[in-house]
């Protein structure tokens, strides 16, 4: 019964300090306003260019996969045509995302 109660009073001293330091106020406080607008522009543009970069993988993994299932299923397979078609939208969102990181990088130059 002792160690029972031991045990109680130990795990909550450890909740308290656990509280105390994740309630504590931080000395430093985040400033989420930016002296420099083109510092943002720039990370928008690189978000963008990083998506297109993946986009572009995806659809080069998906024109790989054309070539397989051409081989497996034949050329007029629809397997062959849906994944021809992801494999397009792909490339065109990859373009847009481009579009959209040249634009923010223009924001920058000006």
């Amino acid at each position: 019964m002792r160690s029972s109660w031991t045990a109680v009073i130990r795990c909550l001293l450890l909740a308290q300090s656990c509280a105390v330091v994740g309630c504590g106020n931080s000395a430093a406080v985040l400033d989420l306003k930016t002296e420099d607008p083109k510092q943002d522009q720039r990370k928008i543009a690189q978000f963008y260019a990083h998506e297109a970069k993946r986009l572009r993988q995806m659809a080069q993994d998906q024109f790989r996969r054309v070539a397989v299932y051409e081989r497996l299923f034949g050329s007029d397979s629809d397997w062959v045509e849906g994944t021809r078609l992801l494999a397009q939208s792909y490339e065109a969102a990859a373009r847009e995302q481009e579009q959209a990181a040249a634009q923010h990088q223009g924001l920058v130059r000006e």
